[in-house]
């Protein structure tokens, strides 16, 4: 028997480690690959406007100022004074442009996802210099309601803010900058931020409010003479509901982990707005909770109604039949072919039976009167 010589190796062995060694790098570039686009930056929604503009609106108690469509985000390093800036954005799917304002006030990767990212959960994360919030707005529009996600982050002498599209929720605010109304000059930029957030908390308020003013008129309709479109609209109405609580919910337990916390961004003299904001959205809840429990009643007498309907016809019905059966009977016997039936020969035989089927139906009317089944 001849031995076997170790130390020259099987050329199979030898081709199977090479191919088990090309396997591991091929393993090995997918995976940094995938890695890789993992970190990479990408706008997730619905893209809702061609090109993303900006405005800046820098003021004190004194000045007030304005500019758009801005590519420079560098003053946002430092402050400026007693100035507080309040960049906003309407579109936040340009990822390059989102980069250079998270290179200018230090946000990290995680945050500027989270901003482009408009799937996202409504939170709030405190870092070392700055505070992001975000928050879902809804607009009924026709007959929808239309959610939007909006993202804030504060800084000690700045606020910048991300829209999804050009809306109305901050145009009270733009007014009172630019006529120096109220405290908003006055005042720092985590007071600023409590505004934009109170004026979305109004816009919930408000469509609320519009959606119990349709549901109060469709209300007469439930108890007067309701009818399959009534069940329809009834359903739409707590789909919006639904659709304003689940934006709501997340909105308030953020403002209860900001009030929770102890962020240096948020001054002392201030922090008593964010509270109101709190307290507004758990009004807020509960006028919503109240829409739902209100429509899940209309709903019930809807069908308790429909179903009052049905069993009414389906009394009638039943009288009727029960009437005619015993009718039924009598016509049955004299229709049949026999010779040996003695009324067939009575002259009076028809009118006979004519009053005995009369008599039968006056009786059984009286009866079903008397134990009020009609």
């Amino acid at each position: 028997m001849k031995g076997i010589d170790i130390t020259r190796p099987d050329k199979l062995l030898l081709k199977g480690i090479k191919t088990l060694g090309a396997l591991g790098q091929n393993l090995y570039s997918d995976k940094k690959s995938e890695a890789k686009a993992k970190a990479e930056l990408t706008f997730i929604g619905k893209k809702k406007m061609e090109s993303v503009q900006s405005q800046l609106y820098q003021f004190d108690a004194k000045a007030y100022t304005v500019e758009n469509d801005l590519d420079d985000f560098s003053f946002l390093k430092e402050a400026q004074g007693s100035n507080i800036s309040w960049l906003n954005f309407h579109g936040v799917h340009d990822v390059e442009l989102l980069k250079k304002v998270g290179k200018a006030i230090h946000l990290d990767r995680l945050t500027i996802r989270q901003i482009l990212d408009t799937t996202q959960r409504p939170k709030v994360d405190e870092y070392d210099d700055h505070l992001f919030f975000s928050v879902k707005s809804i607009a009924k529009n026709k007959e929808e309601i239309d959610v939007e996600q909006l993202s804030f982050v504060l800084g000690s002498h700045y606020a910048v803010s991300f829209q999804e599209e050009i809306g109305d929720h901050f145009d009270g605010i733009r007014n009172k900058l630019k006529e120096g109304l109220g405290f908003v000059r006055k005042r720092s930029s985590d007071y600023l931020l409590s505004q934009l957030l109170d004026a979305i908390l109004d816009n919930y308020f408000e469509t609320i409010d519009q959606t119990n003013e349709a549901i109060s008129l469709i209300e007469k309709v439930v108890i007067d003479d309701p009818d399959k479109s009534t069940l329809i609209v009834l359903e739409k109405h707590k789909q919006n509901a639904q659709t304003i609580k689940k934006a709501l919910g997340p909105f308030k337990e953020a403002l209860t982990n900001l009030m929770n916390g102890d962020s240096k961004l948020i001054q002392q003299t201030n922090l008593k707005y964010f509270r109101d904001l709190g307290n507004s959205a758990s009004a807020a809840m509960e006028e919503i909770e109240s829409t739902l429990r209100t429509l899940e009643g209309l709903t019930n007498i809807c069908f308790a109604s429909q179903s009052q309907k049905m069993n009414e016809t389906m009394k009638v019905l039943t009288t009727v039949a029960t009437i005619f059966i015993p009718l039924t009977f009598i016509a049955g016997i004299y229709g049949m072919n026999f010779d040996n039936m003695p009324e067939l020969h009575n002259p009076n035989g028809y009118f006979y039976t004519w009053g005995v089927m009369g008599a039968i139906f006056i009786a059984m009317l009286i009866y079903f009167k008397v134990k009020k089944w009609i």
